[in-house]
């Protein structure tokens, strides 16, 4: 799938194209042997989601998170529209492109390729609230939802091709734990983001970056700006920010140790 995306990054891709690309290939382990993060799930999830309720997938958004937060602007776009409401930044990447060379705007990128992985849009307000929302259910799941969900973090199954998540790393329903703050981050072509919320701190951190350019002693594989720093870990902008925030307000968030 990446050379046939990066060949045509305005191509609409249908979630059942992703869907069949995502499990064409034999299971990684069996079930409950192993564990590996794949936007697959997420694809799967909304296409069950759908078949369910008989409604398409950003009805249900709307109806069952942005509204009963009152998000004002946070949307799930038609795949067909690629269109990012005004004002915003233009996003840059490097994807598709070589180490060296210059970050191309890939802001008119179509967002299908990602479906309910990750093409929604928001604004730093809206996130403020909705992680707030996630770290305390509040207008979002009843009590024993919440309840189920924080209490799904796993530490203790080693994920393939990666460090163990173990102490203060854990990833459960949806959400991520790391040194007790709770989110998620997200990356599409040109913008990154990072979503924290920290229970003792009642506090939220949101990060939004019109940029998924890594930076750092990364591997070969990941293009990076000629000229970048080196002699620090390898991650994405949105990244470093959250850490430094975090560590501002007293409740740092270490980087995990490289692969």
């Amino acid at each position: 799938m990446v050379k046939e995306w990066s060949s045509d990054p305005t191509r609409v891709w249908a979630p059942e194209e992703l869907a069949r690309i995502g499990i064409k290939e034999s299971p990684l382990f069996g079930p409950g042997s192993g564990w590996f993060y794949s936007n697959t799930n997420y694809v799967l999830l909304g296409l069950v989601l759908e078949k369910v309720t008989g409604k398409p997938i950003g009805d249900l958004y709307r109806e069952q998170i942005i509204e009963p937060l009152s998000l004002k602007n946070t949307s799930f776009p038609e795949p067909s529209d690629a269109s990012i409401p005004e004002p915003h930044a233009q996003g840059y990447t490097l994807q598709g492109q070589s180490s060296g060379e210059k970050p191309i705007d890939s802001t008119d990128w179509s967002p299908s390729e990602a479906w309910t992985a990750g093409q929604m849009i928001s604004t730093v307000d809206d996130l403020l609230v909705y992680s707030r929302a996630l770290g305390t259910g509040k207008s979002l799941l009843s009590p024993e939802q919440q309840s189920e969900r924080l209490g799904s973090f796993v530490s203790d199954v080693p994920p393939l091709n990666q460090p163990p998540l173990k102490g203060d790393l854990a990833y459960g329903i949806g959400l991520g734990k790391d040194h007790g703050w709770i989110g998620h981050n997200g990356e599409i072509p040109g913008y990154n983001t990072y979503l924290f919320y920290h229970p003792k701190l009642a506090a939220v951190v949101a990060v939004e970056v019109n940029s998924d350019i890594s930076s750092g002693e990364c591997p070969k594989d990941v293009p990076i700006l000629r000229g970048g720093p080196q002699g620090i870990r390898c991650d994405l902008p949105a990244d470093r920010i959250f850490r430094a925030l975090a560590e501002a307000l007293g409740k740092p968030a270490p980087s995990p140790p490289s692969q």
